[in-house]
């Protein structure tokens, strides 16, 4: 029984020592998605874009409210008959300049949106490939961290940097 015991215990000490032997060290990155969202310079050209795009639906609302502002002027000056017809044009005004706000409005973050989406992506398989030629196991978002040691690296400067330089070709 004795033999049996130290049998026993030899073979689990020569399987732990075995996989201690075969473990392997774990390279774990992490990127600060944030960071690289915002100074990517596709993101910078797409909000340049969309900045445009709404000064222009911008000023046209400015002069559709200013066409607006004349016809309510003009009315005060006009007997009843002349007052209808311009109250109807008014109206018609007003459900035009509405449509055109939101029209514009919903188009803007729809096309916002498909560009966060796009750039997202960029990111996501940046970082994908980065990892995979640099052999990292594993690659997290930074706020996804709670604590980290001293073997966990930080990418989001190469990533931005791969980013960047893929937008430029």
């Amino acid at each position: 029984m004795k033999k049996f015991f130290i049998f026993v215990a030899a073979v689990i000490l020569g399987v732990s020592f075995c996989s201690i032997g075969f473990a392997k060290d774990l390279k774990i990155g992490f990127v600060d998605v944030y960071k690289i969202f915002n100074e990517y310079d596709k993101t910078k050209e797409s909000e340049s874009t969309l900045d445009k795009k709404k000064k222009k639906v911008e000023e046209k609302l400015i002069e559709k409210k200013n066409v607006l502002e004349k016809i309510q002027n003009k009315l005060e000056t006009l007997n009843e008959e002349q007052k209808k017809v311009e109250e109807s044009k008014l109206i018609q005004q007003v459900k035009e300049y509405r449509d055109l706000e939101r029209t514009a409005v919903v188009d803007i973050r729809k096309e916002r949106d498909e560009k966060m989406k796009e750039i997202l992506e960029d990111i996501n398989q940046v970082t994908k490939e980065y990892s995979k030629n640099n052999d990292f196991d594993l690659v997290v978002n930074e706020n996804a961290i709670l604590y980290s040691g001293d073997s966990i690296v930080n990418i989001t400067d190469k990533i931005l940097k791969l980013c960047n330089d893929n937008f430029k070709k």
